[in-house]
């Protein structure tokens, strides 16, 4: 009983934060940003599919054992090439899986059209069937980013927060966000960045000119949330 206290305590005093808060954001937080999320109504809400290095008949059913495949990594030795081997229609320019980003080349255009993120690496994605054809026309690309963003207000976001226990490999340990009930990012004026957050670290973010810019170029497969729906949307997605 005492623990539950504390917690609805705990969210009280976060609720009270966040009201605070709200106007002083809506005044003086002129910038509007969305976090990119697969648009269920356009892509698979499963990607029935495997990354690898190279393809044969055999590599469906074989784990992505490769180092490259957490997380968060650091700078280094990344394949030129990669087979996206899946059973999935393939109808979008961005998806978000393999704790990376699937993008068309339409997608990565656009990066280069706005002030995004410069330090990732980059692959060439073959997109095929567990036999080996070919599931698109278009050009795509799979990316992960190598340095995340330190852009959470953590002063007026509201959140609540649990230990972790140190992990060197992801380089994790101490406290961190369990829960947001309100997500504010400082100003940039980075148009797409990821976030040094390990809730947030996942997704993209983006500026409205980015956002715009998809809009106008009709990417398909992208839902951009605004970062008033990403608490209930995180806390949808873990229960």
């Amino acid at each position: 009983m005492a623990y539950v206290k504390e917690m609805r305590l705990h969210i009280a005093i976060d609720l009270i934060k966040f009201s605070i808060n709200q106007l002083a954001n809506d005044r003086g937080n002129l910038m509007k940003y969305f976090m990119l999320v697969n648009d269920r109504d356009t892509s698979p809400i499963y990607l029935d599919g495997v990354l690898h290095e190279s393809f044969t008949e055999e590599k469906y059913v074989e784990g992505m054992n490769y180092e490259w495949n957490r997380p968060f990594i650091e700078q280094m030795a990344f394949p030129k090439d990669l087979w996206l081997i899946t059973r999935s229609k393939v109808q979008f320019d961005y998806y978000e899986n393999f704790f990376g980003h699937i993008l068309s080349e339409k997608f990565l255009s656009a990066m280069e059209q706005r002030n995004a993120l410069q330090d990732y690496v980059i692959a060439n994605l073959e997109i095929v069937s567990t036999k080996g054809r070919p599931k698109v026309k278009d050009v795509f690309f799979f990316m992960k980013c190598i340095n995340r963003q330190s852009l959470v207000d953590y002063e007026k976001s509201a959140f609540l927060t649990r230990e972790v226990p140190s992990n060197a490999k992801l380089k994790v340990g101490g406290s961190f966000v369990d829960r947001y009930i309100n997500l504010v990012l400082k100003e940039t004026d980075c148009d797409l960045f990821q976030l040094n957050d390990l809730k947030l670290g996942r997704y993209l973010f983006c500026s409205e000119r980015f956002k715009s810019l998809c809009e106008k170029d009709d990417l398909k497969g992208i839902q951009f949330m605004d970062l008033a729906l990403v608490p209930n949307y995180l806390q949808s997605i873990v229960n």
